[in-house]
């Protein structure tokens, strides 16, 4: 979903607004209202675009009206419940004994103006790998469907109509991630708040943050949210994170560049040079390759794109694994290599001669449970270029 500049730097400049607490500049003459909501809906950040768009005197049509109140409503009434389910789920496991924390967007929360600023498309947990399946009958029994449930390496998947989506994860990083080392002991650094519900150390949520950005970042796109979730991070706890320790442990995970690019991109979308100012190294990134990021960022939405993550992963099989075209590439989808599959299917690790058997349970359950994620993909597959 590509809009041209003038469209791009209006939205920027309406989340600047709300952001600074100012009234933001009326709406150029070839910026549309209809590509604003739809770039706000693209992005999770509707709250934010109304609120600005609400201070103008020259307001949308009665029509595009109608559309942004429509989505507040819904917004407004998928936060009600997901504070209210999330609390319950995690009274749910305490009683049940199983250790678990809420990641990101629950603890992003805070940060916002108010709560309800910082939408969330799901609620994620992380508890131990050996609790996992003790969460399965706990979610059912409060109504949840087990929508994806031991087919990722990382996390379980949950719904529950009309607001509900819910990612356990056993893991904070697969261990495909490069950097997962960081995170597998993650446990041993957690504070426990009460009773088997924890919290991370403001460094370790940082880099998580930024570890969890440039993983989307790469695979397939993240949104302008994950620029906003930084400032937000920076002007809240900038003073009393532990630089050092962060700064070492950024080098070793060789994310200098990719700090540096969201620390600027922060400023110069919406401001905190005084308590971002001191973080940059403006020397790394050159005026062009910031441009490119921020382009990349604003044409990738809140959660990326299919066509930017089959890219990326055909592009990570021509170098891995020598696969050089479409039906190559559609293969080695289908018949995953063992190290992967070894990740969904633990038991392949001592019996690896069971891999034949899990492909075909794989293809079976995709085909039952995940056939629009096949239309999708096989769509962007289909317009990739070799």
């Amino acid at each position: 979903m590509k809009y041209n500049k003038q469209t791009y730097d209006y939205f920027i400049g309406l989340i600047n607004a709300f952001v600074n607490d100012k009234t933001p500049a009326p709406k150029p003459e070839l910026v549309s209202w209809s590509d604003i909501l739809s770039l706000a809906i693209f992005h999770k950040v509707e709250e934010i675009i109304f609120k600005s768009v609400d201070q103008l005197k020259d307001r949308p049509s009665m029509e595009i009206s109608r559309r942004f109140f429509n989505s507040r409503n819904h917004n407004k009434l998928a936060d009600i419940m997901q504070i209210e389910e999330g609390k319950v789920i995690v009274d749910n496991f305490r009683k049940n004994e199983i250790d678990v924390i809420a990641l990101k967007g629950w603890v992003l929360k805070g940060l916002y103006p108010k709560p309800e600023y910082r939408q969330m498309g799901d609620i994620d947990y992380l508890v131990r790998a050996k609790d996992i399946d003790k969460c399965i009958p706990i979610m059912k029994l409060l109504g949840y469907e087990a929508e994806d449930v031991g087919l990722d390496a990382s996390h379980d998947e949950y719904g529950k109509k009309p607001y509900m989506k819910v990612e356990i994860h056993r893991r904070l990083l697969p261990p495909t991630e490069e950097n997962h080392w960081y995170t597998d002991d993650i446990w041993d650094r957690l504070v426990e708040d009460e009773p088997h519900i924890y919290h991370m150390t403001k460094e370790d949520f940082y880099l998580y943050h930024l570890l969890h950005f440039e993983k989307h970042f790469s695979m397939g796109g993240s949104g302008v949210r994950s620029i906003l979730d930084h400032y937000y991070i920076l002007k809240h706890w900038k003073d009393d994170i532990d630089w050092e320790y962060v700064d070492s442990i950024i080098e070793k995970m060789n994310y200098v560049y990719f700090q540096s690019m969201t620390n600027q991109l922060a400023i110069k979308w919406f401001g905190g040079e005084e308590f971002i100012g001191d973080r940059l190294d403006e020397n790394i990134l050159s005026e062009d390759d910031l441009f490119d990021a921020g382009i990349f960022i604003l044409d990738s939405g809140a959660f990326g794109t299919e066509e930017n993550y089959q890219k990326w992963y055909f592009n990570k099989l021509k170098k891995e694994n020598n696969v050089k075209s479409k039906k190559g590439f559609i293969f080695r989808r289908i018949f995953m290599e063992r190290s992967r599959m070894e990740n969904i299917y633990p038991v392949l690790k001592k019996h690896g001669w069971l891999l034949p058997i899990m492909w075909v349970r794989r293809i079976v359950y995709v085909l039952l449970h995940r056939r629009d994620r096949i239309k999708s993909e096989y769509k962007s597959i289909k317009d990739m270029e070799e």
